[in-house]
């Protein structure tokens, strides 16, 4: 997620799996599609079939190898000094897209004169503290030249941003140094240039393991096949993401895109297979520690956001669609406190939890083998045998009090106490473990979303078995239980329980699709949630239309402004929608992808600077004249009515500063706008360098 959302602003696949079939070539890293996603893999073979080039770079030789043009054999771990040859060869004999380059990224953005690369550093990038065994926090050698130094913050890198401008990617002049020709020494495409010219093709042979020419040829294959007339995809799964240097494995796929103009494009892109049906899902309503609702940063104690007014200035963009922020956020508070919330009260921000530490898997994993963790409650996770350490999870099981777990069947999780590889004593151990079977998928309403960002609907074809339960249902009547225990309580720190909107219930008991009434009492209404998720007015609970309906004064509650539009009248769930759109590949009324129904993200680049298609072959997002907006045959990831002539002034703000594209000096169009990482922006929204690239 972070190497992506660096890159384009957004933390997802780029593109969709459907549009694989239109590449010219595929290169695939980090995945065996053929077998772990084989419904998506059709499309790679469709673009075959049209003559596309299949490639797959992988320490395994599987199905996906059998299937492809070229089998690339490297070893375990190398695949960014794989790609690092790629980015090498491609730029050394000019397989970049120049005029792409040149107008949608920051190659020309020059850079602090303070930086320092790794061959300056000992092997080491500018800001590493070695006390601290880091890299500095905000280091101001790392930011554009111009650009002010970062204000101090006590946050700890697993917590909070990396750096100012890459939390707000909202720089205070607005149009940095810039060198139009690319020649600065100081400009990011130089410095790119410099850095990667060590991975020469003997250099990475002797560390993958691949013949030398290996690198070349795949290179070949992927300038080839870019530019105006042609685009390449770049396909990845857990074998990339479960690395230690897995962000910067994708970063290194980012630039490499970026440089062959493949971003925004149909048949480009960077397509990331999720190990898991709704794994995007899980990430933009998260499960994850540091995140609220779509990818709201989680309200931190070291960043001292003890107010809402405090959160909102610290975290506030100025330009881009982050620039709503604000309304987001307090939107999301009005959709979890209802009436509670209110502007005398900072809309129930009190009650949301601050944290304290880096509460990602593993630490918390050694804080239960420590003692610090009382209980645990687990819905389809399996720790003690999925973990990145599995004998650390086991540890920290056997040092809680209880242990709940919802699944289908008994895990390693379930059974640890007393089928332990470890050989630990089952008499030994304290925990007292709850064990509860779960619905599956068709046994329940509810959505996936899938790597694509597409949220497709599934309606419940049968009662599950016996006392087996839908996860919603068991958080719904755990929550209904939990406010009835505490509804007197006059803690501050109940307060949000107790005033937590809780009101999915059904209206009528549901009916099967055979017609006989569903037996399972309790069962929360998904649609509600749903509905919610997508975001209503206060006043009347009409459905908001989409996230750019959203206010900050409490007139509006949405439980996740990405997915606001997926139900914009109370009777139009848009994740159901089946319809076919003949013509059009992208088949925009088949469910509802984030954002705003967008398939392909940045698909602005998809156009030449004057709106028009790089090519009539690679035709997808275009400015229409006569009417004066985008169109195309998708939703355009752009202000629908901005002008590609369009020029941001020096004081533009919000969407306002949302420049078209950066021009040459010579050009009259218009200097491009910031863009923040994961979802922040839309304007110059593909960086090539940033500081994730060193971390």
């Amino acid at each position: 997620m972070p190497g992506l959302g660096t890159s384009f602003g957004r933390g997802a696949a780029t593109t969709s799996q459907r549009d694989l079939q239109h590449s010219d070539c595929v290169l695939i890293m980090g995945s065996n599609m053929a077998e772990a996603h084989p419904v998506g893999f059709r499309f790679p073979l469709m673009a075959r079939e049209r003559g596309a080039t299949l490639i797959h770079v992988d320490p395994h030789f599987s199905r996906t190898s059998a299937l492809c043009d070229r089998y690339v054999p490297i070893r375990a771990g190398t695949d960014i000094a794989f790609l690092g040859g790629v980015i090498r060869y491609v730029l050394e004999n000019d397989l970049w897209f120049q005029e792409y380059v040149r107008h949608y990224t920051n190659a020309g953005t020059i850079i602090d004169k303070n930086f320092t690369d790794t061959e300056d550093g000992d092997g080491l990038f500018d800001g590493f503290r070695p006390r601290q065994h880091q890299y500095e926090s905000g280091a101001k050698a790392w930011n554009y030249a111009s650009e002010p130094a970062a204000p101090p913050t006590e946050t700890p890198p697993e917590i909070g941003a990396e750096s100012w401008s890459e939390k707000l990617a909202a720089i205070d002049n607005p149009d940095p140094k810039h060198d139009d020709t690319l020649q600065h020494p100081r400009c990011v495409f130089q410095i790119l240039r410099r850095h990667f010219s060590r991975y020469t093709p003997e250099m990475v042979a002797s560390i993958c393991g691949c013949p030398p020419e290996a690198v070349s040829q795949v290179a070949e294959a992927l300038g080839r096949n870019s530019g105006r007339e042609r685009t390449s995809a770049i396909v990845y799964a857990v074998g990339w993401t479960q690395h230690t240097t897995g962000v910067q494995i994708i970063r290194a796929a980012g630039i490499l895109q970026l440089l062959l103009g493949n971003i925004g494009r149909p048949g480009g892109g960077i397509m990331a297979m999720r190990g898991h049906a709704s794994i995007q899902g899980s990430t933009d309503i998260p499960t994850l520690y540091n995140l609220l609702p779509g990818y709201i940063p989680q309200p931190a104690t070291a960043r001292q956001h003890e107010t809402l007014a405090r959160y909102l200035r610290q975290e506030h963009v100025a330009n881009g669609v982050w620039s709503s922020f604000p309304k987001y956020a307090v939107s999301l508070l009005k959709a979890w406190y209802g009436a509670a919330a209110s502007p005398e009260n900072d809309f129930g921000f009190a009650w949301v939890p601050k944290i304290d530490d880096n509460y990602s898997q593993l630490p918390y994993a050694y804080k239960m083998a420590q003692g610090q963790v009382r209980g645990y409650l687990i819905f389809g996770q399996n720790p003690a045998g999925g973990n990145p350490n599995a004998r650390l999870a086991r540890a920290g099981l056997r040092r809680l009090d209880w242990l709940v777990l919802m699944d289908w069947f008994e895990t390693e999780t379930a059974s640890y106490w007393y089928k332990d590889p470890d050989g630990a004593d089952p008499k030994k151990i304290p925990t007292e473990i709850f064990f509860i079977p779960a619905a599956m998928a068709a046994e329940n309403d509810g959505s996936f979303t899938n790597t694509s960002r597409l949220v497709q609907w599934h309606d419940k074809a049968a009662d599950p078995p016996g006392d087996a339960r839908s996860d919603a249902w068991f958080v719904y009547q755990l929550g209904l239980r939990l406010k009835q225990l505490y509804r007197d309580s006059e803690r501050p720190r109940d307060q949000g329980l107790r005033h937590l909107t809780w009101d999915y219930g059904q209206e009528a008991q549901p009916v099967l699709p055979d017609g006989a009434p569903s037996r399972i009492a309790g069962e929360p209404d998904a649609e509600k949630i749903l509905r919610e998720i997508n975001g209503y007015r206060v006043a009347d609970g009409r459905q908001v239309a989409g996230y750019h309906e959203l206010q900050d004064d409490g007139s509006t509650a949405c439980g996740c402004w990405i997915y606001s539009g997926i139900f914009p009248e109370k009777d139009n769930n848009r994740a159901r929608s089946r319809r076919r759109t003949p013509g059009n590949s992208s088949e925009p009324e088949w469910a509802w992808s984030w954002p705003a129904n967008t398939r392909i993200l940045c698909n602005r680049a998809s156009a030449d600077p004057d709106g028009r298609p790089w090519s009539e072959r690679k035709k997808y997002v275009w400015w229409d004249a006569a009417t004066r907006r985008w169109t195309g045959l998708d939703h355009p990831d752009f202000p629908l009515d901005l002008d590609p002539a369009y020029r941001p002034g020096k004081r533009s703000h919000q969407m306002e500063a949302i420049g078209a594209i950066r021009r040459s000096s010579s050009s009259p169009t218009a200097r491009a706008g910031s863009s923040p990482p994961a979802e922040r922006g839309m304007g110059r929204c593909r960086r090539i360098m940033s500081r994730w690239s060193r971390r």
